[in-house]
């Protein structure tokens, strides 16, 4: 599969300061690829880099196989030649143009052919569903409207990549759902490679073939959604991954499936899939993978309930600890309710 992107020991200061330290990764050709972690992280100095509007203190990256960054090797291609679209969180669309105009200044600045112009607007009208709305001006058109209108602008050069900076950050929260799905349809009709930068774990979540998350100028973890998800790599990647309840624990054994647990409160149960040493530590467990109203497992009481639509979720004392709990819309338990949880998975870290 070809390379779209490949960054290699990429390392940025600010004075004393080390914005991004020895970040690798690769983005292939028709892959969605995001970049996620909280702010500060260096997410979007990466991305800067890449784009060329940020010159790094070390390491290399390619863009479609050509070299385009090298302190080293005295490389810095400016940002116009590198073959890219950007898309930023605040859309940056001229307010004194029209959808159309705004769309086509790239190409009326390359003074390339009027019919080349007229032909690229109407396929990209068509794609973007802007139809009928050539005419207005950005004042008159919602937030998705002129999202959607900055990433016209950005396709019209057919880039070879596109790089896009929390685009959807300032759309309410259904907009932005909708946008996750818009955007995600343009890149697979449009077979473009994308890198996506964000701090919303949904969004890269939903959209990313591979998602690469950073915490304080480094990548802790790579890899498809469903795998960082269900095996993230260290704790900061599962608090950070979903929503995860975090206990105190002790492992006092082994067993043929995987080891024994003993809870702050004295519960007592088995983890299957997991072979670590006795001693304490931390024990990771989802909210879904707790089971409520089985016979076996542990004692509970319902503290909470939160009704949620299509889930439920409760709030429930096992012992010492507090624990989220998420069922389906049928499982019905009231607060002072005592039952049993079944814990069918959980992750252990070092404490």
């Amino acid at each position: 599969m070809e390379e779209r992107i490949k960054v290699s020991n990429l390392v940025k200061r600010f004075g004393t300061f080390t914005a991004v330290h020895d970040v690798s990764f690769t983005v292939h050709e028709n892959e969605f690829f995001s970049l996620l972690g909280p702010s500060g992280c260096g997410k979007t100095t990466t991305l800067r880099c890449i784009s060329g509007l940020e010159q790094p203190t070390e390491g290399e990256i390619h863009i479609s196989g050509q070299l385009v960054t090298s302190p080293e090797k005295n490389v810095m291609v400016p940002p116009e030649r590198r073959g890219i679209g950007m898309v930023f969180q605040n859309y940056a669309v001229w307010p004194h143009m029209t959808v159309e105009q705004n769309m086509s200044y790239p190409l009326r600045l390359a003074k390339r052919p009027k019919e080349e112009i007229n032909a690229k607007m109407a396929y990209l009208l068509d794609l973007l569903e802007l139809e009928g709305l050539e005419r207005r001006f950005p004042s008159e058109l919602s937030g998705g409207q002129q999202q959607r209108v900055a990433l016209g602008r950005a396709l019209s050069t057919d880039p070879r990549v596109m790089l896009l900076d929390e685009p959807l950050s300032n759309l309410d929260a259904k907009l932005r759902e909708q946008m996750r799905f818009e955007l995600k349809d343009i890149q697979r009709k449009t077979g473009i490679s994308i890198l996506y930068v964000t701090h919303d774990q949904v969004e890269a979540m939903a959209m990313s073939d591979r998602v690469a998350v950073m915490n304080s100028g480094k990548v802790v973890q790579e890899g498809a959604p469903h795998d960082i998800y269900e095996t993230p790599k260290d704790k900061f990647v599962a608090d950070f991954i979903g929503t995860m309840n975090f206990v105190p624990c002790s492992v006092t054994g082994k067993t043929e499936k995987g080891i024994d647990i003993r809870l702050r409160g004295g519960a007592e149960f088995g983890l299957d899939g997991s072979s670590v040493n006795k001693g304490d530590y931390i024990l990771a467990i989802r909210p879904e993978d707790i089971i409520l109203g089985t016979e076996q497992g542990v004692e509970c009481e319902v503290d909470v309930r939160i009704f949620l639509g299509n889930v439920i979720e409760y709030r429930v004392r096992i012992g010492e600890d507090l624990l989220r709990v998420q069922t389906n819309s049928s499982m019905r338990f009231e607060p002072g309710d005592r039952t049993r949880a079944f814990i069918q998975n959980g992750l252990v870290f070092p404490k």
